[in-house]
């Protein structure tokens, strides 16, 4: 999907969006004619399965006065009918569980792409980190979407469900309950469907009861995916640091923090566990109370005779099966409060990633002409004080420049704004419109996979042959590399500092950009390999643009210019 259809897709607003622009982009979506589909499927089983019900209770009847009459052949035909019509009422919603789990997943699979695509669109994920504005974004992609696509599809078909039942089951005991007479100063106190209106008035209190005890679990589980995120998102920075964390012998410091971090994770779970506790005990002692009530109701009925055993067995199941129906709401609560915590974590998520698109950008980066060029281009923090002033800054294709100065003048973030990763300042660059650059930061990206895919991000590693590969290994000072294109492994733990720059450098062999960027880029290696590396460049890429940040002077020989940056201005 290209990005301007996600954009349509997805709210554009610099508001919080609500949850119904969460749920409404698939229903219109070209999914909607299968999910509609799926929807009328699920519906239709479920009907099917209230009416089956509703003979069931009739059946159930007409066995039980059968069994007090002895009339055998009636017995036996009823039980045949009941168990045709049990298994319908078995079988369907197998299949309803089937059709709602493979909505589910289409739903699930058609968020998860487009908030993939928001979340890497650009440098999107970098300006949520960058900026703070939420946390564990993957985690919102990878589980609560999930659960918020599960919870959606199975509360939606249940309370449309729950409609249709409440409907049938009403009219169903309006009809078997009639109305109940009460002596009253010598008159006689009717009052119709007595049953119904003692079904719902029990209900709506069970309903307010688990509302009042219930609504701080809404919180709760929000602060659960949080504090969870949190703490696995520590043990990982753990697993892949290991060697430097070992070094300095941090291990007991590094647990002290992961078990401070958990302690969070136990204390919401123990206040859930007690919200819970609190809400599940009283709707349980709520219930217990009034189990007898049916009966009892029922009992007045069957002592004037105005029904049968059979009659009080319908009238008791149809009073169980509508209190079954409304006992879903208070049920359902919990499930409830979860779906709330994670459509608000969904919605800060599109909050954040709909500001970092629309961020307005104090510094303009335009692409034209075929030179880098800064023009007024003032650098700052994201708290407003300056970093550095460029008057005019002009690079020529070809040129090699280093940038220098003291720690804090802003000369990585310089290379930042020409990258378009930072928007804090005022000022315009002007990039050339057709050249390939490349960026390449003291500590380079490697992902997990074959060495040959790491030597080609982010390209893939067929864009690239076996023989070109080992060459530009080979020239970086890597030649004890190149029989290791195919091992897969982690080799942002396998290499060394100084081996992850020349696998970087090698990279910027391979893709031979037009414009090169090093930040600091060899700063792990020695002064010999440093050389060697920065003449590999010159040799296998003449025509290239290189800007450089260091600190060394020995780089100041493959290069033609010095830029020198001064905290606050730059000459």
């Amino acid at each position: 999907m290209k990005a301007q259809s996600i954009n349509k897709a997805l709210p554009s607003d610099g508001n919080r969006p609500g949850v119904w622009q969460l749920i409404r982009p698939f229903w219109v979506s070209s999914e909607k004619w299968l999910a509609l589909l799926l929807i009328a499927i699920i519906l239709t089983i479920n009907f099917t399965t209230t009416f089956a019900f509703v003979a069931l209770n009739k059946l159930h009847g007409r066995l039980t006065d059968a069994l007090v009459a002895l009339d055998w052949p009636l017995i036996s035909g009823t039980m045949v009918k009941s168990l045709g019509i049990g298994t319908i009422t078995v079988l369907l919603p197998m299949v309803s569980v089937l059709a709602i789990n493979y909505l589910t997943l289409r739903w699930r699979t058609w968020m998860t792409v487009r908030y993939v695509e928001r979340w890497t669109q650009g440098s999107a994920y970098y300006q949520l980190e960058r900026d703070n504005l939420i946390s564990n974004g993957d985690q919102r992609i990878a589980e609560d979407i999930n659960l918020f696509t599960d919870i959606s599809i199975n509360l939606s078909t249940n309370i449309i469900n729950v409609v249709v039942n409440v409907v049938t089951f009403t009219i169903m005991l309006w009809g078997l309950s009639g109305a109940l007479s009460i002596p009253l100063g010598g008159r006689a106190l009717s009052i119709p469907g007595y049953m119904v209106i003692a079904v719902y008035v029990y209900s709506f209190s069970h309903l307010a009861l688990a509302h009042w005890l219930g609504k701080v679990l809404i919180g709760v589980n929000m602060n659960k995916q949080t504090v969870e995120a949190d703490f696995r998102f520590l043990g990982m920075q753990v697993r892949e640091n290991a060697e430097q964390i070992a070094f300095f012998g941090g291990g007991g410091r590094e647990g002290r923090r992961l078990l401070s971090r958990f302690v969070r994770v136990r204390d919401n779970t123990l206040l859930m566990m007690r919200k819970t506790f609190k809400l599940n005990f009283f709707q349980s002692m709520f219930s217990q109370v009034f189990s007898p009530l049916p009966t009892l109701l029922a009992l007045p009925l069957l002592l004037s005779g105005k029904i049968t055993m059979g009659g009080l067995t319908q009238i008791t199941m149809a009073y169980g099966m509508l209190l079954s129906t409304l006992a879903f709401f208070p049920q359902a609560y919990q499930s409830f409060t979860n779906w709330i915590a994670l459509a608000n974590r969904l919605r800060d998520m599109l909050w954040a990633l709909n500001k970092a698109r629309d961020q307005p950008a104090g510094i303009r980066l335009e692409s034209r002409g075929s030179a880098l060029c800064c023009e007024g281009l003032t650098l700052r923090r994201p708290d407003g004080a300056a970093l550095a002033h460029l008057p005019r800054w002009r690079v020529l294709a070809g040129e090699r420049w280093v940038v220098r100065g003291r720690s804090g003048s802003g000369k990585s973030t310089l290379l930042r704004a020409c990258a378009g990763l930072w928007p804090f300042g005022e000022g315009a660059i002007t990039r050339p419109q057709t050249a390939r650059i490349l960026f390449l930061p003291q500590k380079s990206y490697i992902p997990v996979g074959t060495l040959k895919s790491a030597l080609a991000y982010p390209d893939e590693p067929d864009a690239f042959t076996d023989l070109q590969c080992r060459q530009a290994l080979a020239d970086c000072c890597l030649a004890e590399r190149t029989d290791s294109l195919t091992q897969s492994d982690r080799w942002q733990q396998v290499l060394s500092g100084g081996e992850q720059q020349r696998l970087a450098m090698a990279r910027v062999l391979l893709h031979r950009p037009d414009f090169i960027f090093l930040d600091e880029a060899t700063s792990a290696l020695d002064p010999e390999t440093e050389r060697r590396l920065y003449q590999a460049l010159l040799d296998r890429l003449p025509g290239s643009t290189i800007i450089s940040v260091a600190h060394r002077k020995e780089l100041e020989h493959f290069h033609q210019h010095i830029l020198t940056l001064t905290p606050g201005q730059g000459s």
